[in-house]
């Protein structure tokens, strides 16, 4: 039977904190370019008047705020890890 290794407190912290930093740097990596993208978006419905620019920006941005909603919440629980780590 296999055995578990044999870990400090030290470690398990660490291993917690990269997982959340992990999980943490996909949502501002998406929210960033998407930010970008938005902005084009916005320009071109703005430029030509195109509903369809208006229709992608609309379907695009309800992806964007939940990215960036779950980018803060996992921001967060990061800032309580360097305080308390």
């Amino acid at each position: 039977m296999p055995t578990l290794p044999d870990l400090s407190a030290l470690d398990l912290a660490r291993i917690q904190f990269a997982f959340t930093i992990s999980f943490h740097i996909v949502f501002p990596s998406i929210t960033i370019g998407l930010a970008s993208y938005l902005a084009v978006l916005e320009g071109l419905w703005l430029y030509t008047r195109k509903t369809l620019y208006r229709d992608l920006y609309h379907y695009w941005i309800k992806f964007f705020s939940l990215c960036f909603g779950m980018g803060v919440v996992s921001g967060l629980v990061m800032a309580y890890q360097f305080g308390t780590n």
